[in-house]
């Protein structure tokens, strides 16, 4: 809800509620005033939108507000690795543009299912996503300048090199916040293997 709009209609509100117990009901008008101002700000407050960016909403994580500033942030560079993987004539790094995005899209799908790990993935969000985007960034107006002089292509080759090792970075930073659901999963199978009263991996090795 806009600002005015939410400004207008607790105005409206707590003046009816006034209205009502001052007139109407005929309560004290020092009452029925400190009543209507105390609606006014709480219903100012509680209309106020809750940040929802990239399909996450930030109900109940810490600093909501922060937060949200720094997924559009992200959310910017995840659309220039999305641009880049589309528009980079080159097919290798094109190829690592779009793993690049993928595993971020499903970094942020997993998020948006657990919303308390997000303050997790801060060095993700503010590190390697945007080391991701500048470099891809970079690497196209490299090549749509059409230079080919040493300095350029040792660029260009250093960058190729580097994405496939900033995906698994993308990768080992999914896992770490995986950690309790990994942790649960070995568990179970822990539990499940004194259950059955043997070792799977034992029973192979034979």
């Amino acid at each position: 809800m806009k600002e005015t709009a939410r400004m207008l209609l607790a105005l409206l509100v707590g003046s009816g509620l006034f209205l009502t117990l001052f007139f109407l009901l005929h309560w004290n008008p020092i009452v029925s005033l400190l009543l209507s101002v105390g609606t006014y700000f709480g219903l100012f407050f509680l209309l106020k939108p809750r940040p929802k960016l990239a399909g996450i909403s930030l109900d109940g994580v810490k600093n909501g507000e922060d937060w949200a500033a720094l997924l559009e942030g992200a959310q910017e560079d995840l659309e220039t690795l999305e641009r880049a993987g589309q528009e980079i004539p080159s097919p290798s790094v094109a190829k690592q543009a779009q793993e690049l995005s993928a595993t971020a899209r499903r970094l942020m799908a997993y998020l948006q299912k657990n919303r308390e790990k997000i303050p997790q993935a801060r060095r993700f969000f503010l590190y390697y996503l945007d080391t991701a985007a500048k470099l891809l960034e970079r690497y196209k107006e490299l090549e749509t300048t059409g230079l080919h002089t040493q300095e350029v292509l040792e660029i260009q080759q250093k960058t190729q090199e580097v994405l496939p090792v900033l995906n698994q970075a993308f990768e080992k930073q999914f896992t770490q916040l995986m950690a309790g659901e990994l942790l649960d999963a070995e568990v179970d199978i822990q539990v499940l293997q004194q259950i059955l009263g043997e070792d799977p991996r034992k029973e192979a090795a034979k």
